[in-house]
């Protein structure tokens, strides 16, 4: 008989997820269920945004005038044009300028980035900052970037580190390139750097030290008796986290971690609880296979007795070719 679940490494605010888990599916029996803390790094970081907008009217005559005037005109003489006093023209060129999409000379000289522009109806503006927050997850092995702050709050858990050696493989926020921060914002979902649109991240820099934040996951062992299996499962509440999972799934594997220490749960126990539920899974096909076997068996016994009485209609005559009238031929 295999250990009831009272007497299973199952602590108890998870037994109503353990409940719900094997009633997935009769072949799965959790064996344990422990809660963990690991600790996620959370840096703060301010990255500078540089994005188009669209030209203003003013805006697009005086590049349009520029290009196409022979010789271009001066601040002045567009303004006479324009009938227009020369300060709304100046004031106009000095943005312009401050954008690189016209030159510092006199007069009015487009920039080749200034015609690309033009071309695409769109002026950059100066860059802005926005803050960020960069999480770095050993479990997960990634960085990923968010708005919100995670909170720091102390959880009173054993700490996953203590059985688990996670290699910190992930690079330290400030040694990754501008190129893999902005990878690693598009992959965050975050539309903050998207190049088709003429959206780009700039520049970062760090803004204050790392934090180190604890998160708080279930471990459970799961062992599936229609493929003979034994899992661990990592998640986060009702959440199955797939890259620990399958991290811990290799650990274990390569055997760099004990499910004794992690949840008293020793080889021998596991031995012994696979073979019986096997047996006991085995057994419970055995009978449902019998109460179908049983079924088919009545059913073609009540149908070898069946008889049918219903009541006669006619009389059937077979007839020669030669006998049927011409009307149905």
């Amino acid at each position: 008989m295999f250990l009831a679940s009272s007497a299973k490494p199952i602590d108890d605010n998870l037994k109503n997820l353990v409940d719900e888990i094997e009633a997935q599916s009769l072949s799965l029996s959790v064996l344990a269920a422990r809660q963990f803390r690991y600790s996620l790094r959370q840096t703060p970081i301010e990255v500078n945004i540089k994005e188009p907008r669209q030209f203003n009217v003013l805006e697009e005559f005086i590049i349009r005038a520029a290009i196409e005037f022979k010789p271009p005109p001066t601040e002045d003489e567009l303004a006479s044009v324009l009938g227009l006093d020369s300060v709304f023209i100046k004031t106009t060129t000095t943005t312009l300028r401050s954008l690189q999409t016209l030159s510092a000379t006199s007069p009015i000289t487009v920039t080749s980035e200034g015609r690309s522009f033009y071309e695409k109806g769109y002026v950059p503006q100066p860059p802005y900052p926005v803050q960020l927050n960069a999480i770095t997850d050993p479990l997960s092995d990634k960085i990923s970037f968010q708005s919100e702050s995670l909170s720091e709050t102390g959880i009173n858990l054993p700490d996953l580190a203590d059985f688990i050696n996670i290699d910190h493989k992930i690079a330290d926020i400030s040694i990754l390139t501008l190129e893999e921060i902005q990878k690693n914002i598009q992959a965050s979902g975050l539309a903050l750097h998207v190049p088709e649109e003429g959206k780009i991240v700039t520049s970062y820099k760090l803004l204050t030290p790392t934090q180190k934040i604890w998160k708080k996951i279930s471990l459970f062992v799961i062992f599936d008796a229609l493929e003979d299996k034994l899992s661990i499962q990592i998640r986060n509440g009702k959440q199955i986290l797939e890259s620990a999972s399958n991290l811990l799934q290799v650990l274990h594997a390569e055997g760099k971690i004990s499910l004794q220490a992690l949840c008293k749960l020793s080889t021998e126990t596991i031995n012994f609880e696979r073979e019986a539920i096997l047996k006991q899974k085995n057994t419970e096909i055995e009978a449902r296979l019998e109460k179908i076997r049983q079924k088919v068996l009545e059913t073609a016994a009540h149908s070898s007795k069946k008889v049918d009485n219903s009541p006669v209609l006619g009389e059937a005559i077979q007839l020669r070719d030669g006998q049927i009238s011409q009307t149905f031929s």
